[in-house]
């Protein structure tokens, strides 16, 4: 794949209260806040259609680490945010690709359209342009492609610009994943559209997950799912197939179908039992958890405040794939 994965966006209802959500209480902060209308965005094409009036849409963002956060809220307008409104709510809505090169940029973006991934919607602000695939059928996930290019100052910077995060953890984004229901499949389409490949693929049974809980069930017996990981420069993506028991993916996809499913937070275990007995007295709990090798994850229930889900992991050392596809 061409460039690298510089952000995660979330599409929400109301902005406003996703950013104090995320800022009070996991210390995601402070944001950019800009209202996207004909009067800051030109060039802008949803569908193929050039649109140039009635449109507005709100964007927070805001860098932790490497990986810059991004809420959006549309407003008016047929911008593309509203699909996963109306079809899913709030939630993961795409990652986003920078290749700084405008030319280099624009190549890749016509490279995919004769892929088959055509260009949802694309317009510039300032010196950034932006260009939405239609992948979410073929990858689980919508991708965006951007040249990550200087926009002008924000409209307002919530809550305040240098204001200091009122939690001491700092995330550190390591993974994004995608529940599938065709892991082979996918890892097919990932190859053919975006060129990645060299999948480590493991199975997961009682026999290799130890102390396995879901939802707070001891679950021992009866249950498997396949994991596929691979790295894109400093982002590793994950592909997660359910296939039979107890586990949180089969409701995710059973709502939603293929789609991305949660970003993991990697670090240490005490600083991991901190994060959870912090958050518990806002009714976050672990939905999931289980120990693979030297290996912990642990997902928690922080959709009513992220819309989404977040891994936290330690990052732990696990043993040799079951294969690795395609084979070398």
């Amino acid at each position: 794949m061409k460039g690298d994965i510089k952000q995660i966006c979330v599409v929400v209802n109301d902005v406003e209260s996703a950013m104090k959500d995320y800022w009070e209480k996991f210390g995601i902060g402070p944001w950019d806040v800009r209202h996207f209308t004909p009067e800051t965005v030109r060039d802008l094409y949803i569908g193929g259609k050039h649109v140039t009036e009635g449109f507005d849409f709100i964007c927070a963002v805001c860098w932790v680490g490497k990986v810059e956060f991004e809420l959006i809220q549309p407003i008016a307008g047929p911008v593309i945010y509203w699909d996963q409104l109306r079809k899913q709510g709030p939630g993961l809505h795409h990652f986003k690709i920078v290749i700084p090169d405008d030319d280099e940029l624009k190549a890749y973006v016509n490279e995919l359209e004769s892929r088959g991934l055509k260009v949802t919607q694309t317009g510039w602000i300032d010196n950034d342009v932006h260009y939405y695939v239609d992948s979410l059928k073929e990858l689980g996930v919508v991708v965006e492609l951007g040249n990550g290019g200087k926009i002008g100052k924000p409209d307002t910077v919530y809550p305040a610009e240098n204001a200091t995060p009122p939690v001491d953890h700092r995330l550190n984004i390591r993974q994004l994943a995608v529940v599938v229901d065709d892991v082979k499949k996918a890892m097919d389409n990932y190859a053919k559209y975006l060129d990645i490949t060299g999948w480590d693929v493991r199975h997961f049974t009682p026999q290799k997950v130890r102390n396995f809980y879901v939802n707070g069930e001891h679950v021992t017996d009866g249950f498997e799912f396949i994991c596929a990981v691979t790295w894109v420069n400093d982002m590793e993506l994950e592909l997660i197939q359910p296939v039979k028991g107890k586990n949180i993916y089969w409701d995710f996809l059973k709502k939603n179908g293929s789609g991305f499913h949660h970003i993991k937070d990697v670090c240490p275990d005490d600083e991991i039992a901190r994060e959870q007995k912090r958050l518990a007295p806002y009714g976050v709990k672990v939905m999931q958890t289980g120990w693979i090798d030297d290996d912990s994850h642990y997902y928690m229930s922080t959709d009513p405040y992220l819309q989404m889900i977040l891994e936290y992991g330690n990052g732990g050392k696990i043993g040799a794939p079951d294969y690795v596809y395609p084979k070398k």
